[in-house]
Parts: structure tokens; sequence; C-alpha cells
């Protein structure tokens, strides 16, 4: 299959954009108004992401490597948002709530490098996770908790420990 110059040229442009961004979201976006879809991309500009319209045959030669893993996510009128995976989160949240408010917008599915298929309902389970900084947080609150427990009873013991030499000390001096 021999393709048209301008074909050629989109491929060379996506390889390498392609290949620098590691997530990939796939919807359906059928029915959709100009204005709603330049809402969407102004809203996952913001989260870092790009949207593009592809055509089908097309992406399946920019992914043929990752080709059978997708297929099922590139039929028809297809919306991929191209993200890193660190803003994948926030990503899948701008992509949820938009899609709550736009029942012509369905997120299809998702592709993680080097090999997560992502399913609508994984990409559903992300957008209610908290961002990276605060799962961080939340894992520092809940590790500190038990050192500080160890370490009140660790000065505990060494509490008693005192406590009983002092005491020995006393008795001893009394005695004498």
């Amino acid at each position: 299959m021999k393709l048209r110059a301008e074909k050629v040229k989109w491929l060379e442009d996506r390889d390498k954009f392609v290949k620098e961004n590691n997530a990939f979201i796939f919807a359906d976006f059928q029915k959709m108004t100009v204005k709603d879809m330049t809402e969407l991309r102004m809203k996952l500009g913001r989260a870092k992401a790009i949207t593009e319209v592809v055509k089908n045959r097309l992406f399946k030669k920019l992914m043929e490597d990752k080709w059978e893993q997708i297929a099922s996510f590139v039929q028809g009128p297809t919306a991929v948002v191209f993200t890193d995976d660190g803003q994948i989160n926030e990503v899948c949240k701008t992509l949820a709530e938009f899609s709550k408010n736009n029942e012509n917008f369905k997120v299809k599915g998702g592709f993680l490098r080097p090999s997560r298929v992502l399913t609508g309902g994984d990409i559903s389970d992300i957008a209610v996770m908290p961002d990276r900084d605060t799962l961080i947080a939340m894992f520092a609150r809940a590790a500190k908790g038990p050192i500080y427990a160890f370490h009140n009873v660790c000065k505990a013991l060494l509490s008693g420990i005192v406590f009983a030499l002092s005491d020995y000390a006393r008795k001893k001096g009394q005695s004498n």
C-alpha cells in the first residue's frame, strides 16, 4: 500500500512524538461539537496532554509493535490523548470530569508503556486516586505512627532502666 506524501509526513512527525509519550488514552468523540472538543483540548493542555483525532490505519502503522494490545480501542472515530505517564492521574481526572458533563464523549481505554493495557474502568479508578504527591504524604503520615510508637516504647524502656538504677543508687547511698 503506497501512502501519499502527506501521510508519510504525518507518520514521520508523529513517530518521535508517539515514542516520547508513554501513556495513550483512547476515546470516542462522535456527535461532539467543535466547541466541546476545543474545551476538552484546552483542559487537557492544562494537564500537559495533547489530544488528536487519528486515522486508524495511520495510527496502526505508528503502533505496529503494540497494535495487538490496543486494536480493540482504535475502532471507529477515535481521539487519542497523548501524555507522559507522570501526568496520567491528572489527565484521567480531566477526562472523567469531562465525560460526566458530555454524554457524547466516552473513554474506551488506554495504554501505558511498556505493555500495560488500561480498560475504561482502570482509567476511572486512576481518576479517583490521589495524585503522586498526596500519596507520598499519606504514606509518610502512615509510616510516622509506628515509628513514633517504637520510639516511645524504647524511651519508656530506657527511662525504666534509668529510674531503677537511680533507685538502686539512692538505696545504696542510704545504707552506707
